[in-house]
């Protein structure tokens, strides 16, 4: 779906300082893409989902028009922040699963370097309902999950993962650290180390 651009946002297209507009203009397309996208991510994780493209181009010292060019709708900006958020899941699975050692040891920091990562893109959960049918967005969720069923699959193989463990546990983990981070935001970590202790099969014995 292709969200038009109100006036209001072309309107406010002028808005923003000097400096600004004139560091936007001397970023190539890959620059404005990239300010563009960390502009988004810190906009929606403070407002919500709901936030105006026009926010996210004062955050990023464009014009309204200038993200419309980037990126046609706010679905298609959801989409890719989405996407990559999955991809940056699936190449840190794959770097966990070709790591010497204990495949357990390697589960388990990469859940805690997920899950701190989290606290910068809390609105992703959302924004992944939002967008789910987007094809990069399957398709980027595939390889994450493909990636993780390989690590489980190794974790479990050394004995330390409960036999019963999958990918819907692990969301349910990011979903319960995100919950918890909001309820108790100087100890969520305790509900991470909870979680991990559930998933491992020795203290299921």
């Amino acid at each position: 779906m292709i969200i038009p651009v109100p006036e209001s946002e072309l309107a406010s297209a002028s808005t923003g300082t000097i400096e600004e507009r004139c560091e936007w203009t001397r970023l190539d397309a890959e620059g404005k893409r990239e300010r563009l996208l960390l502009a988004a991510a810190e906009i929606f994780a403070r407002d919500g989902l709901d936030a105006p493209m026009s926010d996210v181009a004062d955050a990023a010292g464009a014009g309204v028009a200038s993200v419309y060019r980037l990126y046609a709708s706010k679905q298609e900006l959801l989409a890719t922040l989405v996407t990559r958020r999955m991809l940056q899941v699936a190449a840190a699975a794959d770097e966990a699963y070709g790591r010497p050692g204990s495949p357990w040891s390697a589960f388990t920091e990469m859940l805690t370097g997920l899950v701190s990562v989290q606290a910068a893109d809390d609105f992703v959960g959302e924004a992944k309902l939002a967008v789910a049918e987007h094809p990069d967005v399957i398709s980027s969720t595939a390889q994450a999950t493909d990636a993780l069923d390989r690590l489980l699959a190794a974790a479990r193989a050394e004995g330390r993962l409960r036999s019963d463990a999958s990918t819907l546990d692990l969301r349910l983990l990011f979903a319960a650290t995100r919950a918890a981070r909001h309820v108790e935001p100087e100890h969520w970590p305790r509900m991470l180390e909870l979680m991990i202790d559930a998933l491992d099969a020795r203290r299921c014995d």
